[in-house]
């Protein structure tokens, strides 16, 4: 495969960016800024390539590790909080089978007797402390208290009860309304850590199979009882999850399918192929800027011109005398693409002896500006009658100001409009900073 042939397909030929630019600018300039052009797509490219590597190599990297992976059973250590992984099962039951992903809700492990009693006891200690909420000291109580259900370091469950619960009550509240300085109220805080709960079983009798309408149902069911005695269960130091269930449904576990990085691939290809798809645009964006300069410099030029001949100068001498004051300012004002064109065609009059009606007509051809269609035309009409060409010159003078005022017109209103959105945008904004607090203290 010709590398510098695929190159050119997907960042554009430099001979079609050339062909392209010869339309507005001159063989030199044309040839300057296909190069120029080339080397952006080049770079937009290799960023592309780059970034599609990285994420065939993400998408690679997390197939490889979720297809061989495990589930992850192992409980939080105790006083964490419990987890939340995700885990593909499949129930089987003749011949039938269902698959979904599950959520599966892994509790702290429950610790030792030994390991109880030495939270617990850390507890006390700390308890005093704990149930203070705003109040300075357990000996001067004004505030309401913090009283925890479950002690978030060592996962120890609370319930409290109150030797008067109209001063102090159970959830902690304090009501000081007709109580002597110095009351004395006595909390108890009932903790328990692994201990065990009565449960409640209540038994049914099925008939005989399970009809076809309902088997779906019906396994998806027995999976999420499964998920539900996981979630409750905390014994051992790894989850355990069951194969079978007591009335004979098979059930498999298995790691979530790895998305990988195919959504970032097709978005890259995507991108890729808008880019392919617009690679010649910065050669359309730049010979429409230039013709936008070119359409916004003519009325100057030609205001200067028609002074000039106004003041006794050939056609030839005006434009000299034009180029001339344009060279010596440049380097300040910087450069104008009219002004260049002039350059170009003063130097092909000199170079190829051509007519300076030639020049301007190949000129106007180029540029497609109708401006510059109808002095080329004015020019060849006049070329030989100053006076002729200098009435008429100020006439196209004041047509030019005219629609110059206009398209200023145009694009102000069209910015207004470009305006709108961000306008709106404020608005809401301030609206939102207005009406949130209200809605925060009604809530």
């Amino acid at each position: 495969m010709d590398i510098k042939a695929f190159e050119d397909k997907v960042t554009g030929r430099t001979s079609r960016m050339r062909e392209l630019y010869r339309a507005a600018f001159s063989e030199t300039e044309a040839e300057a800024f296909a190069r120029e052009t080339k080397k952006q797509n080049r770079k937009v490219a290799l960023l592309l390539l780059f970034v599609i590597f990285i994420a065939v190599l993400a998408s690679y990297s997390e197939s490889q590790g979720g297809e061989g992976a495990a589930l992850d059973l192992v409980r939080p250590s105790i006083g964490d909080k419990p987890k939340t992984i995700e885990a593909n099962v499949s129930a089987e039951y003749d011949g039938h089978i269902v698959r979904q992903r599950a959520l599966l809700r892994i509790q702290p492990r429950l610790p030792s007797e030994v390991e109880a009693e030495a939270a617990l006891s850390g507890l006390k200690q700390r308890l005093p402390d704990l149930i203070l909420g705003h109040n300075a000291s357990i000996s001067d109580v004004r505030q309401d208290l913090f009283l925890p259900i479950m002690d978030g370091e060592t996962g120890a469950e609370l319930s409290w009860s109150s030797s008067d619960a109209r001063v102090v009550a159970r959830d902690g509240s304090v009501n000081l309304v007709g109580v002597e300085h110095g009351t004395v109220v006595t909390l108890t805080a009932y903790m328990s850590l692994a201990s065990s709960n009565d449960t409640f079983f209540i038994a049914v009798k099925t008939g005989a199979g399970v009809p076809e309408e309902n088997m779906e149902g019906a396994l998806k069911d027995r999976m999420a009882e499964a998920v539900k005695e996981t979630a409750n269960g905390r014994d051992g130091e790894a989850v355990s999850l069951p194969d079978r269930t007591g009335d004979g449904v098979n059930l498999t576990w298995s790691p979530p399918e790895q998305s990988g990085g195919l959504p970032l691939i097709f978005g890259c290809v995507l991108i890729a192929a808008f880019c392919y798809s617009r690679r010649y645009s910065p050669v359309r964006r730049n010979i429409d800027k230039a013709r936008a300069e070119m359409e916004r410099d003519f009325p100057g030029f030609i205001q200067k011109l028609g002074l000039l001949l106004g003041a006794g100068l050939v056609i030839t001498s005006a434009i000299n005398r034009i180029v001339e004051d344009y060279q010596k300012t440049c380097d300040v004002y910087g450069k104008k693409r009219l002004y260049e064109e002039l350059i170009s065609v003063r130097e092909h009059m000199r170079g190829a002896g051509t007519s300076l009606v030639f020049e301007f007509a190949e000129l106007a051809r180029r540029s497609g500006l109708r401006e510059l269609m109808r002095f080329s035309s004015t020019l060849s009409d006049n070329i030989d009658k100053g006076s002729t060409l200098a009435d008429k010159l100020r006439a196209e003078n004041e047509l030019l100001w005219e629609g110059r005022k206009k398209r200023a017109e145009k694009e102000g209103r069209l910015a207004e409009t470009k305006l709108i959105f961000p306008m709106v945008l404020q608005i809401l904004a301030i609206i939102a900073v207005t009406v949130m607090p209200a809605a925060f203290e009604m809530g």
